[in-house]
């Protein structure tokens, strides 16, 4: 047996054997059978932190990741994990970043600035300051765009900045009150515009309308082959297509939705309000996979090494990566910490952004 990791390292983790003394919470049985015996626990590989909590997730640029957080630092970081270069952008940054083609990284710091960076140096090249608050950030070829709280879309080319293409959608969008967009999702032909009543596949180039499908509440879409999926709070799976927005079918997954769709090992993921996980036959061929979860999934699923890769948002920040053949026994670790977004992964190795900031790599033993 290996010595004790350090205990300022994350270490793979596995129920006791021995009885337990205090009743144990109400999902303790499910991750039990789960981590029976830890056959395939997951390692650390590298740990890397900001220094302070973050919201963004990971962003893969080059072998490797950047990321920012609420200190307002954006770090890059190498494929083994050791930070590349960190820049100070003066606020704090919340929304993912993104990668534009031609090398730019985009932030949106304190809510209303565009800040955008050298990928190779972190050098600033530009921003652009009091831009209306900002729900939504997204890279599409050359250029930035960002969809502000009350529907308006600003696209600008990523290398050189200057006066924004502007076009408003808010009507469209559906947007009321306290109901802002949820989010932008470039797609091969536009980007999509998602909001509390409809989503819009629109031009990146001039913000132009190519096609709108009305949803209620969605929480995300995601790509899968050809149809593009978008989850309701409610529990539906509204199926599109992705060329013209025609429905093609609705389902139900039983239980409200807390996190945006992924797709995965062809099967769309989401998270439920009884902490379960459910994953759709892409298909409609196989039954929907379904397991109660130790915590909330609200950020969303990868495919790693033909299991699915799950982040929980509970204290114990625990990640499961879950072999659907043998679901009983997945490799799992915990990291104290929530894992609130995507996992990203760099060749053989898992990465999570925990909510206090750390970086955690992790593989296989």
């Amino acid at each position: 047996m290996p010595p004790p990791a350090p205990a300022d390292r994350p270490e793979p983790d596995c129920p006791p054997r021995g009885p337990a003394r205090r009743r144990p919470p109400s999902w303790w049985p499910l991750l039990a059978a789960l981590c029976t015996a830890c056959s395939a626990p997951l390692v650390p590989v590298f740990t890397s932190s900001g220094d302070a909590p973050s919201r963004t997730g990971l962003t893969a640029l080059g072998e490797g990741a950047v990321f920012g957080n609420d200190a307002g630092r954006v770090i890059r970081l190498d494929g083994a994990g050791r930070t590349l270069w960190t820049v100070e952008t003066g606020a704090e940054i919340e929304l993912p970043l993104v990668v534009s083609e031609d090398g730019v990284v985009g932030a949106v710091t304190g809510g209303d600035t565009l800040v955008a960076l050298d990928a190779d140096t972190g050098h600033e090249r530009w921003r652009a300051s009091g831009q209306p608050p900002v729900a939504a950030i997204a890279a599409a070829g050359t250029r930035i765009l960002l969809l502000g709280k009350e529907g308006e879309l600003r696209s600008f080319p990523a290398r050189a900045g200057g006066m924004p293409l502007r076009r408003g959608w808010n009507a469209s969008l559906g947007l009321r009150g306290r109901s802002p967009p949820r989010g932008l999702l470039p797609l091969e032909r536009g980007i999509l515009a998602i909001g509390p009543a409809a989503v819009l596949l629109l031009s990146p180039e001039d913000g132009a309308l190519r096609w709108k499908a009305p949803v209620q509440e969605p929480t995300g879409a995601v790509l899968e082959a050809d149809a593009l999926w978008v989850a309701e709070q409610s529990g539906r799976l509204v199926v599109l297509d992705a060329r013209s927005g025609a429905q093609r079918r609705v389902l139900s997954v039983g239980q409200r939705v807390v996190s945006p769709p992924s797709a995965a090992l062809g099967r769309v993921w989401v998270g439920t309000e009884d902490r379960s996980l459910v994953g759709v036959d892409a298909h409609g061929v196989q039954p929907p996979f379904r397991a109660s979860l130790p915590g909330a999934l609200v950020g969303g699923v990868a495919d790693w090494q033909d299991r699915v890769l799950v982040p929980t948002a509970g204290r114990e920040g625990r990640l499961l990566a879950i072999d659907l053949a043998r679901p009983g026994s997945p490799a799992t670790a915990r990291v104290d910490s929530a894992l609130r977004s995507r996992p990203l992964v760099r060749g053989g190795v898992a990465w999570v952004l925990a909510a206090d900031g750390r970086v955690l790599g992790f593989r296989f033993r």
